[in-house]
């Protein structure tokens, strides 16, 4: 029988680039210009100054931020960013910039979050900044999108973002799109399943937009579709028949389940 093919068509291209990028990381390390001369027959305290430089040296390279990053949270906004912003209101207006702590409606707009959210830990942290959350009602379209630029630390492979923080935000934003659209008149969901495709890896300190619409509804299973993308959307211009710009990231398939009333 012939074999089962390991990765979908397109996923080796991205385990390629990042194969690579690895590989230059480990030659760059080990080349001559990275290493420090072994100790000489010189005195104990000029060995251990010698050893102290090479520490502070090799710390100050595994923290550096990747290659022509920028500072996060002081970079200028992308204008595609305020386009939306201006375009799209806020789905809670009284926290525009922490959406989390927003009061929101049970019965209109109800809030998923409380205290304990963990993205309130996640952005004091600086894995993101400039959140903005906002709903698109426009004609037959139901979807929420977050704008966020994630931060220089959130790196898996060097450079390029955690594709769990990827996951995470993918999720958060379907759930948002769920209570938004759908809890209000079938009650509360949970996530039963996530299925994300890397399409491409993410930089580290990127302005992106993740965008959740909700698909089929079938009985108490409603289907979110997402996507990470850093451009507008498909009919993200003000006439709602514009096309979609830039890279995708990640797409994905959300299954939310309503809970079953006692």
């Amino acid at each position: 029988r012939p074999r089962a093919r390991m990765f979908r068509p397109g996923c080796r291209r991205v385990f390629d680039r990042m194969h690579a990028m690895a590989r230059g990381a480990r030659l760059g390390a080990a080349s001559p210009s990275a290493r420090v001369a072994p100790p000489t027959s010189s005195s104990s305290s000029s060995s251990s100054s010698r050893q102290t430089s090479h520490r502070r040296a090799t710390t100050t390279r595994r923290h550096a931020p990747p290659p022509g990053a920028s500072s996060a949270s002081d970079a200028p906004i992308a204008s595609w960013i305020e386009s939306l912003a201006d375009r799209l209101p806020p789905r809670f207006p009284d926290a525009p910039d922490t959406y989390w702590r927003g009061a929101g409606s049970p019965t209109r707009n109800p809030q998923v979050h409380g205290e304990d959210s963990i993205l309130d830990l996640l952005h004091a942290s600086g894995a993101f900044h400039r959140p903005r959350l906002m709903v698109d009602e426009g004609g037959a379209r139901r979807r929420v999108m977050l704008s966020l630029r994630t931060g220089t630390r959130t790196a898996g492979h060097p450079g390029w973002t955690h594709g769990g923080l990827t996951s995470l935000l993918m999720d958060e934003i379907a759930g948002q799109a769920f209570a938004h659209f759908v809890q209000p008149t079938r009650g509360l969901g949970v996530t039963a399943n996530l299925t994300v495709d890397y399409a491409s890896p993410l930089p580290t300190a990127k302005d992106l937009l993740v965008v959740a619409g909700v698909g089929e509804v079938d009985g108490r299973k409603v289907r979110i579709d997402v996507e990470v993308r850093d451009g507008p959307p498909e009919g993200g211009g003000d006439d709602g028949d514009g096309g979609c710009d830039g890279e995708v990231f990640a797409r994905g398939s959300a299954l939310f389940v309503v809970l079953a009333k006692d």
